[in-house]
């Protein structure tokens, strides 16, 4: 394909890495302003240059990015190009001039981040005491306003315990909730707190009971790009119906607050940044031969051990490109694949189709090895 032929559908713009809260697994360890962020004229040129590549959606994160003054002047800008924005926010700052500015901005999304049903353990993973109330009250107050509020929930053993907690909640309350895993990349968070292969299947069959027993409408819910793939037992458990590959460089890009361009921003990895719109501009870096290579370019020689053998590997691409990096070091290679983590459990079960039928009957009665998965949300970590 030539480089004209990728548009990118949403650019996530880390609008400042400055946070008033200090979360675990923040993969960016946000806090202090980057050096050197992009001011607010260089901000409203790239909102047009964005535009001019051809981009359909916006969406304004952080750090928490309404702790920039000209959030709201920038944020305007993209509503006036036409292009979609979403906000995602702590939910902890504010004021009637942000509800009122909300408001008129009409976004497509304003995405809370919540972690738990649990105040206590919400304000500790948030690093802040009272970040639970006042989340709470800023999704009170948007649904109040009328905005399409959207929750994200970021999971890792210290939590995984709280999504039914959390789907209670939520449910029949018109808030559409993205569940997603938590990466090593921060430097505040553990990797003893990431989830294992079980725990992180787990989540899978969590977001997949989900969409069987509530309509879209009841409880609207998505697994993340990071959450399995290809899976026997499960639908997606994504936004699309199926997995075509990471997405970064080809209908999806990064692009961080002092100007640098990436094709994901989970990957926090400098090793990655194509340029930078302050020596080229955004449409020159998206459209530059050779940019994006290890998605734009892949082969399927490239793929490392856990997936140069699989038949799905050619559309796959090796997964997600942040999990396989952070599980496996290298591109092309996520070990947190559903369809590799269903053959580990049938070849535990003797293999076969009669195994495989096995698998499926269990897989939403509590029986076979998704006896402890269950257990997983219920409070029973670690026993039996």
């Amino acid at each position: 394909m030539t480089t004209d032929s990728y548009v990118p559908a949403c650019a996530v713009w880390e609008f400042t890495l400055a946070c008033n809260l200090r979360c675990l697994h923040c993969g960016s360890t946000a806090g202090g302003r980057r050096e050197a962020e992009l001011s607010a004229a260089e901000a409203l040129a790239l909102c047009d240059d964005l535009k001019k590549t051809g981009c359909r959606g916006v969406a304004l994160m952080g750090g928490e990015p309404l702790l920039r003054p000209d959030f709201f002047a920038v944020a305007r800008r993209v509503r006036e190009l036409g292009m979609d924005l979403s906000v995602i926010t702590n939910g902890t700052v504010h004021s009637e001039e942000i509800f009122k500015g909300l408001k008129e901005l009409r976004p497509r999304a304003v995405a809370v981040s919540l972690d738990a049903a649990d105040p206590a353990l919400h304000d500790r993973i948030r690093g802040v005491t009272g970040a639970f109330q006042k989340a709470s009250a800023f999704i009170d107050r948007c649904l109040a306003e009328g905005l399409p509020v959207s929750v994200i929930t970021t999971v890792h053993k210290l939590n995984i315990g709280e999504l039914s907690r959390l789907r209670d909640l939520l449910k029949g309350r018109g808030i559409a909730w993205q569940v997603q895993t938590a990466g090593g990349e921060g430097g505040r968070f553990s990797r003893e707190f990431l989830l294992d292969q079980e725990e992180f299947f787990a989540v899978g069959l969590f977001v997949e009971a989900c969409r069987r027993e509530f309509s879209p409408d009841e409880l609207p819910v998505i697994g993340a790009h990071d959450l399995g793939y290809h899976s026997f037992l499960l639908r997606n458990v994504s936004l699309y119906e199926k997995w075509d590959g990471c997405q970064a460089g080809i209908s999806v890009a990064g692009i961080r607050s002092d100007g640098g361009v990436m094709g994901c921003l989970a990957v926090n990895d400098a090793a990655f940044v194509e340029g930078n719109v302050r020596q080229h501009s955004f449409y020159e870096i998206w459209r530059r031969p050779g940019a994006f290579a290890y998605t734009r370019e892949f082969k399927k020689e490239q793929a490392g051990p856990n997936c140069s053998s699989c038949e799905k590997v050619e559309t796959c691409g090796g997964g997600c490109s942040e999990m396989s990096l952070m599980k496996s070091g290298r591109l092309h290679n996520d070990p947190y694949c559903f369809l590799a983590i269903e053959k580990d459990m049938l070849d535990r079960e003797g293999g076969g189709p009669l195994a495989k039928l096995k698998l499926r009957l269990a897989g939403f009665t509590g029986r076979g090895p998704f006896a402890r998965l269950g257990r997983l949300f219920s409070g029973e970590r670690g026993r039996g």
